[in-house]
């Protein structure tokens, strides 16, 4: 059968999606700003389902904090591990409806969930066990690095399962769907000091460059590139201020832009305000 080419009038009333990466320290108000939005979706039309995939464990308390106003809509997945995560998604998957929305709660978690798997397929230890290992047999045989256990066995393998189980099972997912909303939430990541053996690697070297990113976002190296939105967050003189350096769903000339956030319950509003009017 033919392809049918889009009319632009047809092109224009296919569904838009969201899909906002919200990058913060530890404290920023990334937990505030993701139930912030389900509030606002709610509100909005409250027959629409925020799912939530946490791997933080920290999301609980903060829907606690909001008292009567806490928002209803939310369905919640507690992840422990990358199997949990994708069995998520999957579940997710067999209920959603136009407009609702995803949240991940972190993309760094998950990235290092990821890595997880990787290694336990690969050596039947987890990251940091491995690692850990690693440098107790260097020491106690007093091994060169050129002697010491790779610190990525079997990259080939690894890497295969660990964006195999990131990407195809998850990342690409979500943001492939038609019209699931996304918001993922990362943390950032701190300078590596100068005499440090670990260097940031060539992939994230690029992303930072080409988005303009002067921090560290931790996650995939990648995970710029799936995001509409890149928002940062950060405490400005005892305040919660936002900055956007790439909103693609804009209407405005300029799309970045930083405005204050009010209040810990206002991140919704201010975005809304801000960057969809």
């Amino acid at each position: 059968m033919a392809a049918t080419p889009l009319t632009l009038d047809e092109l224009l009333k296919l569904p838009s999606k969201e899909i906002i990466l919200l990058a913060g320290k530890d404290g920023s108000g990334k937990s505030s700003a993701l139930v912030s939005l389900a509030a606002f979706v709610e509100l909005d039309t409250p027959a629409r389902k925020f799912f939530v995939v946490d791997t933080e464990n920290k999301l609980a308390a903060v829907l606690k904090s909001w008292g009567p106003d806490v928002p209803k809509n939310v369905v919640y997945y507690k992840c422990e591990n990358m199997n949990d995560v994708t069995e998520a998604i999957d579940h997710i998957m067999a209920m959603v409806r136009p407009g609702d929305w995803i949240a991940v709660e972190s993309m760094s978690r998950v990235w290092e969930k990821a890595q997880d798997l990787g290694y336990s397929a690969v050596t039947g230890l987890d990251k940091a066990v491995y690692l850990e290992r690693r440098q107790e047999k260097i020491k106690r045989e007093n091994l060169s690095l050129k002697q010491a256990p790779p610190v990525t066995p079997r990259p080939d393998d690894l890497w295969s399962v660990v964006k195999g189980a990131h990407d195809g099972a998850f990342l690409e997912r979500i943001s492939q769907h038609e019209t699931l909303n996304v918001l993922l939430t990362t943390t950032i990541a701190k300078p590596p000091r100068e005499n440090s053996f670990r260097k940031e690697s060539q992939t994230r070297q690029d992303v930072k460059q080409e988005f303009g990113i002067d921090i560290g976002i931790e996650g995939a190296p990648r995970l710029p590139y799936y995001a509409q939105t890149l928002c940062f967050l950060d405490r400005v003189g005892g305040k919660t201020v936002c900055r956007v350096i790439r909103d693609n769903l804009t209407t405005k000339d300029d799309a970045q832009t930083t405005f204050e956030i009010p209040g810990r319950k206002m991140f919704a509003m201010a975005f809304m305000s801000e960057c969809r009017v």
